[in-house]
């Protein structure tokens, strides 16, 4: 029970990564607002949540994008379980592998909306929050693999990536005087829906195989190996630990 009392925002959390942080955050007695857009399986998220016991969790709809959800979001959680200790950022959106030149203008600015924007929104809404609760209250940011080993096709994608990591390292340094951390997850591909969208919109057997074949310890990453990485980093464990942007992977960067 590591985090027992303490309340958590995650974004995103409705599926993949997102989901296996919350579940992860309950077990170990945490308060979870699950905010997503996918409202069906934010709804049964919580609900399955609850049903487990030793855990609260209450769903939330918010879209990154516009900063009045955010706000109201971080308002939520206040109003229902009396503050907020950790803010996850991990709503993100993927990229189809295409050739730099042929990156519409449309898509970049929806992946920089939504990874970097969100992010932005994110951070600055829930910092007085924060702050409010005090000294030991910390940010997660999910990042990606792709900032320590890019790949071809995927630069608008790794471009936002590595303006979270950096917003990351920077407001680490910013807010450290006040004792509230700020740290990154960079998991490599995982068994997420959005795998399908870096396998070019469909996910077959075979290309599975060779994405859990690049990974060193033969697998991808999984939503509970994120959660497992993000307790720890939002528990009193790290109490030292801030500006790390850490490799979730199974040894893809080395």
């Amino acid at each position: 029970m590591r985090l027992k009392g303490k309340t958590t925002i995650v974004t995103g959390a409705a599926t993949g990564f997102g989901s296996g942080i919350a579940r992860r955050f309950a077990e170990e007695g945490a308060n979870v607002v699950l905010a997503d857009i996918n409202d069906a399986e934010g709804e049964k998220l919580a609900g399955d949540i609850n049903g487990q016991g030793g855990g609260r969790a209450r769903y939330q709809r918010a879209n990154v994008t516009r900063r009045a959800e955010v706000d109201a979001v971080v308002a939520f959680a206040e109003k229902t379980f009396g503050g907020l200790d950790v803010m996850v950022a991990n709503a993100g959106i993927g990229q189809r592998p295409v050739p730099f030149e042929q990156t519409t203008e449309a898509a970049y600015d929806r992946l920089f909306d939504v990874n970097v924007k969100g992010v932005f929104h994110c951070c600055q809404a829930a910092l007085p929050a924060l702050r409010r609760r005090g000294p030991g209250s910390n940010i997660i940011v999910t990042v990606s693999a792709v900032v320590f080993t890019v790949r071809p096709k995927l630069v608008a994608y790794a471009a936002t990536k590595g303006a979270a990591f950096i917003l990351t390292r920077s407001l680490a340094l910013e807010l450290a005087a006040e004792q509230i951390r700020v740290n990154a997850l960079c998991p490599a591909a995982g068994y997420t829906p959005m795998l399908a969208e870096f396998m070019g919109g469909a996910e077959t057997a075979d290309v599975r195989a060779l994405w859990e074949q690049a990974i060193p310890m033969k697998g991808l990453i999984t939503p509970k190996d994120m959660g497992d990485a993000a307790v720890f980093l939002a528990s009193s464990e790290a109490r030292m630990v801030t500006g790390v942007c850490l490799p979730v992977d199974g040894g893809r960067t080395l």
